[in-house]
């Protein structure tokens, strides 16, 4: 026990007693990608004039790729609290029964652009302003990439099932 300990403690010491220069700095690799999800909070009014749909381009400093995933939420309602008012997201499409029939809050994007719109199983002219005007959505644009790089199901093996079920 005793040449244990004396062994350990010898190995503990020449270990640390190495030192040595510094060797130099590496190069600099490539610049990363963000990680982060971007969001923004947009103000639209709905209206005849733009046939009840709105275009948003993205802002300028974003990087939005085709595999991004992109995720709209309407501002349903507001609740009080102590701390001031809070909003109540819905994710889109949004459903609502109207006293008209039923009308729909929708979008469709690209890496560009966000379109905004409103669809409805009766006239969008009979629509109230409340639910056209100063609705305020989120967008986030969440990065993601394509899976071409992952193996596909046919060329996982018994042991890739196994070690996936078993975590």
């Amino acid at each position: 026990m005793k040449k244990a300990i004396l062994y350990s403690f010898l190995a503990l010491v020449l270990l640390n007693s190495c030192s040595g220069p510094e060797g130099p700095e590496g190069p600099q690799g490539p610049e990363g990608i963000s990680v982060f999800s971007n969001v923004l909070e947009v103000s639209v009014d709905f209206r005849e004039s733009n046939n009840y749909e709105v275009l948003l381009d993205f802002p300028s400093d974003w990087i939005v790729y085709e595999a991004d995933l992109v995720m709209v939420y309407l501002s349903y309602e507001t609740i009080s609290d102590s701390s001031g008012p809070i909003n109540v997201w819905r994710a889109l499409p949004q459903t609502l029964l109207t006293n008209e029939g039923l009308l729909q809050y929708n979008f469709d994007h690209t890496y560009k652009d966000i379109r905004l719109f409103m669809q409805a199983d009766y006239d969008l002219n009979l629509t109230t302003a409340a639910d056209r005007e100063n609705q305020v959505f989120k967008i986030a644009v969440i990065p993601a990439q394509y899976s071409d790089l992952l193996p596909h199901l046919e060329e996982l093996s018994e042991f890739d099932f196994d070690y996936f079920s078993s975590n």
